[in-house]
Formats: structure tokens, sequence, C-alpha cells
């Protein structure tokens, strides 16, 4: 029997650093898209008022039911649909919101800004590094 010689994929396939491996853990869980849905609910009274920074009740009413939707698929195993859901929300959640959130320089709104910069980017890693 020959042996066949390994292919370039093998030869440069590296080991997951542990910044990667708790990235990954994260971006598998459903909490982390619950919290984003439970932050979007709970700006819904300041929504309502209009007050400067924050979503319009509208908005935050969707983004809640898209992020508890990500929620329920990686609760139920689907971590690639679940993950690409909430990375690709919450890019949407900041081209329509983090400028205001940024200008009002209130604190939940840029706590939340910041939120759903990290944690979409977190499910944006697993999304589109996924093996």
């Amino acid at each position: 029997m020959s042996k066949e010689a390994p292919s370039s994929y093998t030869l440069h396939k590296k080991e997951p650093s542990k910044t990667e491996h708790v990235i990954r853990q994260l971006a598998q869980s459903p909490y982390p898209a619950l919290f984003l849905s439970a932050i979007n609910f709970a700006a819904l009274k300041q929504a309502g008022k209009r007050v400067r920074g924050y979503p319009t009740v509208m908005q935050c009413m969707g983004y809640t039911g898209i992020f508890g939707a990500s929620s329920y698929a990686l609760s139920t195993g689907d971590s690639v649909n679940g993950s690409g859901l909430a990375s690709v929300w919450s890019a949407i959640w900041l081209f329509f919101n983090a400028r205001n959130a940024w200008k009002s320089r209130r604190l939940f709104p840029l706590t939340m800004a910041g939120a759903v910069a990290a944690i979409g980017s977190s499910y944006g890693f697993h999304y589109f590094t996924y093996a």
C-alpha cells in the first residue's frame, strides 16, 4: 500500500487558540442572542417616548423577535443558521442605530450598540469560519 502525501490544507491547518475556542463556545450558545433580544425589549419603553439614541418602537419589536428566533435556532443545536441570523441582524441593527446611539451619548444606547457589536462579531466569527 502506498501512503498518500498530505495535502496543503492539512499541512497548513493550525490548532485554534484559546481565544478562538472561547468565542466558538459563546457563538454556539443561545444566551447571548437571548440577551440581545432582552435589551431590545427593555428599550421599548424609552423608544415609545422617542428618546434620542434608542431604536424606534417597530425596530425594537422586530429585533426582539429576530434575536429570539436566532436564540431558538441555537438552542435546537443549529449553530450555523442561528449564528448567521444573529450576526446579520446585528450588522443591520448597527447600520440603522449605531450613529444615533453615538450621537446621543446616553449610557443605555451606547451599551446596546456595544453589546450588539460584540455579540454579533462573535456570532459572525463562528459563522464565517465554520469548518
